[in-house]
């Protein structure tokens, strides 16, 4: 059977049973695209910079679902063979609770004890471990949840993400969060003139829109190619999804996995019109921001 139609890096699948091919369409991965791309061109460009008394930053800032932690994997992924090294620290899932800069200091190996914080100077063993590992910068991810804290703690984090960036260590710090961490960036005016924002726009019905869509699905193992000449397609998802990242990759996921289990093997635009039953009644998933449109619709 000719499975041009797919990538030849996905046509191992096709030698699964269809229901564990089906699995296999939920299953998360990162695509490459113009957005993304220009993004990381714009930090790979900031560390190349000569040394700056103070580093540039970024705040990369987008909605729930808009990409901020596929982008910050992908980031590490490449970064992992990469001369100059990045630091990566998330926020959410903080089992033990730990501060931010108790994060990043476990991050680059340091220990972060009571004990061993108040036996010894970190300034110079932390300027050591940047200098030797050239590393160049810090990622944040879900940076809100450490600005949204208690006006004290919030000081003391803004502080150190001024620190991080200044003479003594001179890092570039990479910020991910929602749109309203840029406000509490603004409360430390030095901070604001220090980080470029970069939004994470949500999609539009355009080329690149196409282009997501049409290489995601040739990702998809399906045995039959999808009718991408029926411009309703993209229209409906563009729709369905209110051109949020996470809601389109839901949406194809969901599509590609019906289309298995009813044996039709192609993407339709029934699949894309029933998507939100599909997703409630079979897989237990649900769009994002569908509530907060339907209020909207209401209150207008």
């Amino acid at each position: 059977m000719d499975f041009s139609h797919v990538d030849s890096s996905c046509h191992h699948l096709f030698e699964l049973s269809n229901q564990e091919r089906a699995r296999a369409c939920l299953k998360d991965f990162f695509l490459p695209h113009p957005s993304a791309e220009r993004l990381f061109k714009k930090m790979d460009m900031i560390m190349s910079m000569p040394r700056k008394v103070v580093a540039p930053c970024l705040l990369c800032l987008g909605q729930g679902g808009a990409g901020k932690t596929s982008t910050v994997e992908e980031l590490q992924r490449r970064n992992a063979t990469s001369l100059n090294r990045i630091v990566f620290v998330t926020m959410h899932q903080n089992a033990d609770n730990l501060g931010l800069k108790e994060l990043i200091l476990g991050e680059m190996g340091l220990d972060t004890s009571r004990r061993a914080r108040q036996s010894r100077r970190i300034s110079p063993e932390l300027q050591y471990i940047i200098k030797s590992e050239n590393i160049k910068a810090i990622v944040i991810d879900e940076v809100h949840d450490a600005l949204t804290l208690s006006p004290f703690q919030r000081k003391i984090n803004l502080s150190l993400l001024k620190n991080l960036s200044g003479t003594t260590y001179g890092l570039s710090v990479f910020a991910f969060g929602v749109p309203d961490a840029a406000r509490f960036l603004r409360e430390d005016p030095q901070l604001a003139r220090r980080y470029a924002v970069h939004n994470l726009e949500s999609w539009e019905n355009g080329q690149d829109f196409r282009n997501f869509v049409f290489s995601y699905i040739h990702r998809l193992p399906l045995k039959k190619p999808t009718d991408f000449r029926d411009q309703n397609l993209c229209l409906a998802i563009i729709e369905k999804s209110l051109g949020i990242t996470d809601n389109i990759v839901k949406i194809l996921q969901a599509s590609a996995w019906a289309a298995i289990a009813d044996g039709s093997e192609r993407i339709t635009l029934n699949h894309i019109t029933k998507v939100e039953e599909i997703m409630a009644q079979e897989l237990g998933l649900s769009l994002q921001g569908l509530e907060q449109v339907r209020m909207d619709r209401e209150r207008a």
